[in-house]
């Protein structure tokens, strides 16, 4: 092959790694930015599936979550939304999935696939349904002021 066919794929590597390592600075941005404003005195933006229903998402409590994992209350962080933990680890996940591909520093599969979706569906719906049971409330976030 010649030099001119492999330059545009040796030449696009930057940009693909640029892309890859993008998220990391804007996660901790907004994390940061969690951490130094209090969802439980600030308004934040009412969840809509919670506007329309009355009952709480899988996602609901999730900012009020990272600002008490931020300040190292884990108790308050399980309170606000007990799936968070497993949200980042999923996102790390896949995101060290993706920078392994496009560094060719590692391999790890992708969290993906039939059998990881309808887990991922399983796990979401079982959590709203449980949050939302009168008689596990502990579930669901606290009240806000």
């Amino acid at each position: 092959m010649s030099a001119a066919v492999l330059e545009p794929r040796l030449g696009a590597r930057p940009l693909r790694l640029a892309g890859a390592l993008a998220p990391a600075p804007a996660v901790g941005l907004a994390a940061a930015a969690v951490a130094l404003v209090s969802p439980f005195t600030h308004h934040v933006a009412l969840c809509p599936f919670r506007a329309v229903t009355g009952l709480w998402c899988p996602f609901c409590g999730g900012t009020r979550a990272v600002w008490a994992a931020a300040h190292g209350d884990f108790g308050l962080m399980f309170h606000c939304n007990a799936m968070l933990p497993v949200y980042a680890l999923v996102a790390l996940w896949a995101w060290l999935s993706h920078l392994g591909k496009v560094t060719c520093w590692w391999r790890l599969p992708a969290p993906s696939g039939r059998a990881f979706y309808v887990a991922a569906a399983v796990g979401l719906i079982g959590f709203t349904v449980l949050r939302n049971l009168p008689w596990l409330s502990a579930l669901a976030p606290p009240a806000t002021t």
